[in-house]
């Protein structure tokens, strides 16, 4: 959890309280939500109108906005598929090292009279790394 999400969830908590039917536990309530605030260079003011705003964006600033995230996302989303591809290339390699190893490190001369089907790594293992 963030320190953002962390102080979010503790004004959630701190307002939860301020419905009390208690006068004196609902007053402490707000004040310690307003020293909350206060520790974050907040009001309720700036609460209000952050989450209030009537004017909002225009119909086109909205969907220009949504296109920019979308571009931005599908970016990401390309980079960590091609970090994706890399990671598996390096567990593939990785997995044919230890399966050499388990061979018992056999020579190159042994190796070649013996060649080992490139899909015996991937019975003995049921993850699908060739993509």
């Amino acid at each position: 959890m963030t320190p953002e999400e962390s102080t979010l969830s503790k004004l959630y908590k701190i307002m939860a309280l301020t419905k009390s039917d208690k006068p004196g536990e609902a007053l402490a309530a707000f004040q310690s939500a307003k020293r909350l605030l206060d520790s974050l260079g907040m009001s309720f003011e700036d609460i209000i109108i952050q989450h209030f705003d009537d004017k909002g964006m225009s119909p086109r600033d909205e969907v220009a906005s949504l296109k920019q995230q979308k571009a931005s996302l599908q970016r990401q989303v390309s980079e960590q598929a091609r970090e994706l591809k890399k990671h598996k290339a390096a567990m593939k390699d990785l997995l044919n090292q230890v399966w050499e190893l388990r061979d018992g490190g056999a020579s190159g001369a042994e190796n070649n009279a013996t060649p080992t089907p490139e899909t015996t790594i991937q019975e003995t293992y049921r993850p699908n790394l060739s993509a």
